[in-house]
């Protein structure tokens, strides 16, 4: 029923194997496309079983210590020891049940068991029993690694998997029957890459542990990918170390894809001319040497990622919610040097001009065949109607502050961290007013909705109420949709002109 452990060394780091428990289904992570269109069969299988053996299977997952992740590790001391009981003292005592895990007896030369359970109660660990197993003495250190990780696994598979996929591709069940016919829009995300749109880092920085937490917790407004708010914090860090840990297998896949890229079919299906030598090149003797690169890229990136050093955080405070600040904002955000319009267009509807020219393909570049944006999963992605008070970020300022400052993450949405911090938050003020206030300006500093400007036709010759104005303004607010759906349609982001 309980699967061994496997106990192997690379460059001194452990890989210890964790069994998921007996009962459900057997399950295995999905390869990446490319690696079926390699014309070298070795290359492929020895890339999905470096995968498997750094990282397992659903059911039996690898706690490799090369990667920076909390897979769980609880240090102690044998007292006592009968055949495959023991009696421990642990220096801390589990918050949970601990069953199936990888039990690592001694420090000179440690073997590695399977521990099916521990009794808090008693201190008692139970071991499955292993042949000519040598015997253990009381003071010998033990750890028990992997039930962070394992509880990981156990809450996506019951709150993330539906929709993210077993292996993070976000091509889960749920996805995959389209919801009775209902298109997800976004897409869930395909971890695959290591990206995340909405993170609190700088440019060039993954995710930190804080930014999913929080995107875990908050869910992305307007999406399907709900808020968890009622998980435990216990469980949110689990499923966080999952995510990272299935992040990285991705990550590390796709480095290999580009190492093995020459031996990948032409546009005709042909294999390389030269295949048998490139295969040995890069398939063979320089396989290992290419793989621990590349765990260890992607080790040092999520280890960066968390260094208080790459978060974004400002260095002054929010100026003061003003009309000058929001006016300031609104002439930054036209302005030719940053132009947030030529996406969010005029009124801030989301309907810029950029929508409607081609854009290329980063990873081919030739253009997309369709008009508009993409992000970096090959996406069409809309920017923000900023007229909504939705944002998917969040909304605080200092959320949206982020999104000024570093943009988001894998889409065309730029950053403008060189724009002085006060003229950021001259813009954070502008774009959080949008959905109350509206996007526009009048000739007296008032804002309005798109629609007929409050002041136009006024005589200002004669006395005029300013007040009755901005009544009016608020009316175009209340009646811009009437307006638009009568016999002669407006655009509601551009303001009359005579």
């Amino acid at each position: 029923m309980f699967r061994r452990l496997i106990f192997a060394l690379l460059t001194g780091l452990p890989i210890l194997t964790i069994s998921a428990g007996c009962g459900g289904p057997e399950l295995n992570f999905r390869s990446h496309e490319k690696v079926a269109t390699l014309a070298s069969t070795v290359a492929a299988t020895n890339l999905e079983n470096a995968l498997e053996e750094h990282f397992g299977t659903p059911n039996n997952l690898v706690a490799w210590g090369t990667l920076p992740i909390d897979f769980g590790e609880l240090r102690g001391t044998v007292l006592t020891a009968d055949g495959n009981s023991l009696r421990v003292k642990l220096d801390s005592e589990p918050d949970g049940l601990l069953t199936n895990i990888a039990a690592v007896i001694g420090t000179d030369n440690p073997s590695s068991r399977t521990a099916t359970s521990y009794t808090p109660a008693t201190h008692m660990l139970e071991l499955v029993p292993m042949e000519n197993a040598p015997p253990i003495a009381p003071g010998t250190a033990i750890r028990l690694v992997g039930h962070n990780l394992q509880y990981g696994r156990q809450q996506y598979m019951q709150h993330c998997m539906h929709c993210h996929g077993v292996t993070g591709d976000g091509k889960g069940p749920t996805v995959s029957t389209g919801l009775a016919n209902h298109v997800f829009k976004p897409l869930p995300r395909d971890y695959r890459r290591g990206l995340f749109k909405f993170t609190s880092t700088k440019d060039g920085f993954l995710a930190s542990r804080d930014d999913l937490a929080r995107t875990i917790r908050q869910g992305l407004a307007g999406t399907y990918m709900p808020s968890f708010l009622l998980l435990k914090d216990r469980q949110v860090d689990a499923i966080v170390e999952y995510v990272r840990f299935l992040a990285m297998r991705g990550q590390i896949e796709r480095q290999m894809l580009v190492h093995l890229q020459p031996l990948q079919r032409d546009a005709d299906g042909k294999p390389p001319a030269d295949l048998s030598s490139l295969e040995k090149e890069l398939a063979v003797d320089g396989f290992a040497e290419a793989f621990a690169d590349a765990a260890s890229l992607v080790a040092e990136n999520w280890t960066s990622a968390d260094d208080p050093e790459n978060s974004v955080l400002p260095t002054s405070p929010r100026v003061p919610d003003t009309a000058a600040s929001r006016r300031k904002g609104r002439d930054l955000f036209i302005s030719t040097k940053i132009n947030c319009a030529k996406c969010h267009g005029e009124g801030g509807r989301g309907n810029g001009g950029f929508l409607k020219d081609l854009q290329k393909n980063p990873e081919t570049n030739e253009d997309y065949p369709v008009p508009g944006l993409h992000d970096d999963w090959h996406q069409i992605v809309t920017p923000r109607d900023l007229t909504s008070g939705i944002y998917r970020g969040g909304r605080r300022p200092l959320d949206v502050f982020r999104r000024v400052t570093v943009g988001v993450k894998a889409t065309p949405m730029a950053g403008f961290a060189s724009v002085p911090e006060e003229d950021r938050w001259h813009i954070v003020n502008y774009v959080l007013s949008i959905p109350i206030d509206g996007a526009f300006f009048d000739e007296h500093g008032d804002q309005y909705h798109g629609g007929r400007d409050p002041h136009e036709g006024h005589d200002h010759s004669k006395p005029h109420s300013h007040e009755s104005a901005r009544s009016s303004s608020q009316h175009s607010a209340n009646t811009k949709s009437t307006e638009s759906s009568g016999s002669t349609p407006k655009d509601p982001d551009t303001p009359d002109k005579k």
